[in-house]
């Protein structure tokens, strides 16, 4: 304990007055089996607290991702974030103010007053409050507070720090600053909440977005805004596309065609064209000898001999 009120003679007192750092009045429970009052209120309205909020946020952003309900209310996707920014923020502050006064009723563990314990307190706090503040810091108000849900998607994908090291460094960081307090206080009791933060979060995370695997149509709502060009059907398109490669075949013909003609015409070897039969009648036929088939031929000679 001496080296817990020395580290403790280092902070100024203007700090240390708004800082749970003296033990004075703490009734420590003389077994880990009387470490917990399940008889205080307080514990129970903590107990709440924690369970309601996910539960909150997360059927109001399912309702509103599907129905659109503080959209049509507000007048708007940014108004509906910004409720949502108020009224989660405003319920984070009332659940911890329950939680910390829940440690305050509740035995006490000596065996957490060890600095050890006192300084992996701190490391959990700090750890935890870093993942918060900088996830909030990387998605900004928007990205945390369900715009999404609301119709803002951001461009990409987040990948600095804190989410380049953890999933979901917002619930685990949370998580770490409930136990780093628990232990903080020397609570056994709030060791248990902190556990039932994490495990409420868990579920959270297994519901978070589901609507959104369900339905990917309405995934970007950005996208669906934007009039779409009606695609063709693949019948159509194939049908089209052979057209188009016929008439460009027979079009590649015609023009080798016409160059071949022009270089033979220019060489003297062009074949000349077929002239059409001129009429002429049958006065003109006599003397003018004629290139006849054979079958008019031998008509010609049966005549002859009829004569003779």
């Amino acid at each position: 304990m001496a080296v817990y009120e020395e580290i403790i003679a280092y902070i100024p007192p203007k700090v240390a007055a708004y800082l749970p750092l003296s033990n004075a009045g703490y009734v420590y429970a003389d077994s880990l089996a009387s470490a917990i009052d399940v008889a205080q209120p307080s514990l129970w309205l903590a107990v709440a607290a924690i369970i309601f909020n996910p539960l909150y946020w997360n059927i109001t952003a399912r309702n509103e991702y599907r129905n659109h309900t503080l959209r049509k209310a507000l007048g708007g996707s940014l108004p509906a974030t910004y409720f949502f920014f108020v009224t989660i923020f405003s319920l984070g502050i009332l659940r911890d103010h329950l939680y910390q006064d829940a440690l305050r009723h509740q035995p006490h563990l000596a065996v957490l007053a060890q600095p050890a314990f006192k300084a992996l307190a701190v490391a959990l706090f700090v750890s935890g409050q870093v993942f918060v503040v900088t996830s909030i810091y990387a998605l900004g108000i928007v990205g945390t507070y369900l715009g999404d849900y609301c119709g803002i998607l951001m461009k990409e994908r987040v990948t600095c720090f804190p989410f380049n090291v953890l999933e979901d460094p917002m619930y685990v960081g949370s998580a770490l600053a409930f136990l780093g307090t628990a232990i903080w206080y020397e609570s056994p009791a709030g060791i248990l909440l902190s556990a039932l933060v994490w495990v409420v979060y868990s579920i959270a995370l297994r519901y978070e977005g589901k609507d959104k695997a369900d339905k990917p149509e309405k995934k970007d709502v950005a996208a669906a805004a934007v009039p779409q060009t009606p695609r063709k059907s693949s019948r159509i398109a194939d049908k089209t596309d052979s057209d188009v490669s016929s008439s460009a075949a027979a079009t590649a013909t015609k023009l080798k065609a016409a160059a071949a003609s022009a270089t033979a015409e220019a060489n003297g070897t062009a074949t000349p064209r077929r002239r059409t039969r001129k009429s002429v009648a049958p006065s003109e036929l006599e003397g003018t000898p004629q290139r006849v088939t054979r079958s008019r031929s031998r008509a010609h000679g049966s005549a002859g001999e009829d004569t003779d």
